[in-house]
């Protein structure tokens, strides 16, 4: 090939390249669950640039891993009073497309579901049915629930591991996590706590779980081979501020871990802040205001912004993660909770 010819191609994949780089954009889609909507946010803009409406009390939201799809659960809650018909669903799956902003398809789940996540592989999605002691499996081809995965009571929070090969669920109408083998869709071990489990982060290497509980303001660390408690800590207190006399159930909701795994981020609903800890000696390099009860962290692709809802003042916060300084708050539907964040070619 001549040089001419090779310039050329390489001049004009260079350009091609860059174009495609331009027309990506990033994008945090946050569920409303007394709006009953999803709003869409534009992490280059910090603005509201569109609204889903999905139907009121969704609960969770995640990504698929290719961004491709976006997996909401949401509550359908009947009349105070009326009790449920013989049959009726207390809970669906909504598949929604993130770019054309519409929604799939939805499926029934078997009971009240919470949080999701999508399997590597893109083939299922894991349901915690809170109402129940197990996890709903859904076929995405199918678009149905094809099995379940016996954890133990009110599981919650589930993490997939990045392999697929299995999952870890925290109990929040029970006292205890558990892992489970995605393969055959049995328990491996379950570990009591002494709280129900609310937000749970497993590392990387699925050595260790960080998990927080009900009552508790800070986190414990779970040493996931022995199954051991190797240290809890306690968000610290601000000057002139100190504990209520009576501990909320949700004292914090929210934990991520960053995709280099040397920092976790730690909401403290009650402080209305989010702490950030050096891994793994757990270190505190900052504490940032956020709104009024926050209740999850969500990380763009790009790792450079922390997404945190702050449901009782109807806003998110974006975060900038390196220098850990808020860089806006931006107004959502009513009563924002759950996030995910994809990045949309074209956007």
């Amino acid at each position: 090939m001549r040089r001419l010819d090779l310039a050329c191609m390489l001049l004009s994949a260079t350009v091609f390249g860059g174009s495609l780089a331009a027309q990506q954009k990033q994008y945090v889609f946050v569920e409303n669950s007394r709006g009953g909507d999803v709003s869409i946010m534009d992490d280059a803009t910090f603005t509201v640039v569109g609204t889903i409406p999905v139907g009121l009390s969704p609960d969770d939201i995640v990504p698929s891993r290719d961004g491709k799809t976006l997996y909401l659960t949401r509550i359908i809650r009947r009349p105070q009073g009326q009790a449920a018909a013989a049959g009726q669903a207390l809970g669906e799956l909504v598949a929604i497309d993130p770019k054309a902003r519409t929604v799939l398809w939805r499926t029934n789940v078997t009971g009240t579901p919470n949080h999701l996540m999508a399997s590597p592989d893109g083939r299922y999605v894991y349901v915690t049915i809170v109402s129940t002691n197990h996890v709903d499996v859904v076929d995405i081809a199918k678009r149905a629930v094809v099995d379940s995965v016996v954890v133990g009571t009110g599981p919650h929070d589930i993490e997939i591991a990045p392999d697929g090969k299995r999952g870890y669920v925290g109990l929040i109408r029970g006292h205890g996590v558990t892992a489970f083998d995605a393969t055959t869709r049995k328990a491996i071990k379950t570990v009591d706590m002494p709280q129900n489990v609310r937000p749970i982060a497993v590392t990387h290497d699925e050595r260790t779980m960080y998990l927080q509980m009900s009552y508790v303001h800070g986190f414990a660390v779970l040493d996931l081979e022995s199954g051991k408690t190797v240290r809890t800590v306690q968000i610290p207190m601000p000057a002139g501020r100190s504990l209520p006399d009576s501990m909320p159930n949700t004292a914090n909701h929210g934990l991520r871990i960053t995709p280099d795994g040397k920092t976790l981020l730690a909401n403290s609903s009650i402080l209305n802040q989010v702490t950030f800890y050096s891994l793994p000696d757990l270190q505190v390099l900052g504490a940032v205001p956020v709104g009024d009860d926050p209740n999850w962290i969500t990380l763009t692709p790009d790792g450079k912004h922390a997404y945190v809802s702050a449901r009782a003042s109807d806003e998110v916060s974006v975060v900038d993660i390196a220098t850990r300084k808020e860089l806006a708050r931006i107004k959502v539907g009513k009563y924002p909770q759950r996030m995910a964040s994809v990045v949309i070619a074209g956007g």
